[in-house]
């Protein structure tokens, strides 16, 4: 039921407008570049869903290769059906023999066996069920801190497209959550996540299903010898029986780009029509050795943290913040970091991207997802693929940073001391000052931020010393515009206010001299006249 080997059920958007599609005519037009994108399709789920389908194809090309990708729907139904072992229902959303497998969802031994441990028991002669979820993004999304970054229960439980995604998203990217629930093998550790990042030349759906798909089948050799994958072994891990009581697989026993379905989960269609998440728990993550904590298994999308004191290499574990504009330099310019062939600018002369996506977590909570979208222009994509311009461009982007760093605690030092009146000695732990200094110098690294690689991509064709000085110059700009403006907006008593403006405005070009900040004549920090000179 619902078997995305035949039902078109995969809504997509093309240019001849909207059609629904089975999954072989979609990676058929995907390979011919005709898939604009995708309807129904939520914007944390994009990346995760990209990754299955690059997944799927690059290893049914390991077993039947072409010298380019068809865009024969039946030749990727017979690659599918080989990846299902010949299991068809594999391929299923909803499977009424639970003996079975279904899409992302393992066999049972039996429903009278296993039906119990899902959430099903029979009272009174009656079947009663406990679901794991009754929305598809109820499964998705299995915790939000706030309810803001991804909100819960808002998709009717009758949209299969919506439980494809959700299936995709709880299978392939979970983390830990709670006792017997086990995450994903590709992250560093229970509760960390599991990253995105790629190079690309081109964001259209299609353009970079074919690229990654053209950097896998040429990763694969190397990735197999480093990581001891097999070059024949299982890549869908949910078509045979999994006891739960341990790993179902070690590493060593499947192909390098496997898919996970790291959950003991099934879709059940209720007698009232509607369908529902039933879920069990194991003892242990599906993909085994149990040491095998730091995500490090050769995935072409996940950086290494190559400093980990710890581990050696871990999978990439971003904070609440995201993706910085410092995390994305060092990961730009491999500063502590080991990227990927996939992640690595390639040569050529046309400007490329640089996607970067996670959902952060935490223990018992998501701490947001984050998403960048970063243009780099053609002369820096060939700048940084050389050694000796590349470091360049690395040092230009640690003074730009550094510079920034500078103006901005110069900027909270002098907020502080405006707010408090203008004191001789600021006191910088006042709850109240903290808070509305927060909030006023975070406006400043917005501004920044959203310059700093344009900036930094000047250096690919300018004098560094002259770029530089213009991001100076832009920077102490932004500040003092945001210090004047607080000048008018926070109200201070009238006989503090004209000491509070001089002694704030000097804090700030104090700041700035005390860190050697450079400074022209024309980038200088305006004055505030004295009380004496107002008068005079």
């Amino acid at each position: 039921m619902h078997d995305l080997l035949t039902d078109e059920l995969i809504g997509v958007r093309t240019p001849a407008g909207e059609r629904t599609v089975n999954l072989p005519m979609l990676l058929a037009w995907l390979a011919a570049g005709q898939v604009d994108g995708y309807t129904g399709l939520r914007a944390h789920q994009t990346d995760p869903w990209h990754v299955f389908l690059v997944q799927l194809a690059a290893s049914i090309q390991a077993r039947h290769p072409t010298p380019a990708l068809p865009d024969d729907p039946a030749y990727w139904h017979d690659g599918l059906l080989d990846l299902a072992e010949g299991e068809a229902t594999a391929w299923s959303l909803v499977v009424e023999d639970v003996t079975k497998p279904a899409f992302l969802q393992h066999p049972w031994r039996g429903w009278d066996e296993d039906a119990a441990d899902y959430g099903g028991e029979v009272k009174r002669g009656v079947l009663v069920l406990d679901p794991k979820a009754t929305t598809p993004d109820e499964l998705d999304v299995l915790v939000t801190a706030k309810n803001h970054d991804v909100k819960k229960s808002r998709i009717a439980p009758q949209e299969m497209d919506a439980w494809l995604y959700a299936l995709t998203l709880c299978q392939t990217t979970s983390g830990v959550f709670g006792s017997g629930k086990y995450g994903v093998v590709r992250m560093n550790g229970g509760y960390g996540s599991r990253p995105i990042v790629a190079w690309t030349p081109s964001l259209h759906p299609s353009r970079r299903f074919a690229d990654d798909v053209q950097q896998l089948v040429l990763m694969r050799a190397s990735v197999q010898a480093a990581h001891g994958f097999r070059s024949r072994g299982p890549v869908l891990t949910w078509i045979k029986h999994w006891d739960r009581s341990t790993h179902q697989y070690m590493l060593q026993d499947l192909e390098p780009w496997f898919i996970e379905a790291a959950r003991p989960v099934r879709l059940h269609r209720a007698e009232d029509g509607q369908i529902l998440a039933l879920g069990a728990t194991s003892s242990a993550r599906q993909i085994g050795p149990k040491n095998l904590e730091s995500g490090d298994v050769g995935d072409p999308w996940i950086p290494l943290n190559a400093e980990d004191k710890k581990k050696g290499r871990s999978a990439l574990t971003l904070p609440a913040g995201g993706f910085t504009p410092e995390r994305l330099t060092a990961l730009l310019f491999e500063q502590g970091y080991e990227l990927t062939p996939l992640q690595r600018p390639r040569p050529g002369n046309e400007p490329g991207w640089f996607v970067a996506s996670v959902l952060v977590r935490g223990q018992g909570k998501t701490e947001g997802f984050h998403r960048i979208e970063l243009p780099i222009p053609a002369k820096a994509r060939q700048a940084l693929l050389t050694r000796e311009r590349r470091d360049t461009l690395a040092h230009l982007a640690q003074s730009l940073l550094s510079d920034a760093t500078v103006v901005a605690a110069a900027l909270r030092t002098a907020l502080t001391v405006y707010a408090e009146g203008g004191p001789d000695k600021a006191d910088f732990d006042r709850d109240a000052v903290k808070a509305w200094v927060s909030r006023t110098s975070s406006q400043f690294g917005k501004r920044w931020e959203s310059l700093y690689f344009p900036t930094l991509w000047r250096g690919a064709e300018e004098d560094h010393d002259r770029v530089r000085q213009d991001w100076c110059d832009v920077l102490l700009q932004l500040a003092q515009s945001l210090l004047d403006d607080a000048h008018t907006r926070l109200p201070v008593p009238s006989n503090r206010r004209m000491r509070a403006l001089i002694q704030s405005q000097s804090a700030f070009i104090g700041s700035l001299r005390k860190k050697q900040f450079p400074t022209t004549s024309s980038n200088a920090p305006h004055r505030t006249e004295t009380e004496e000179e107002t008068t005079a």
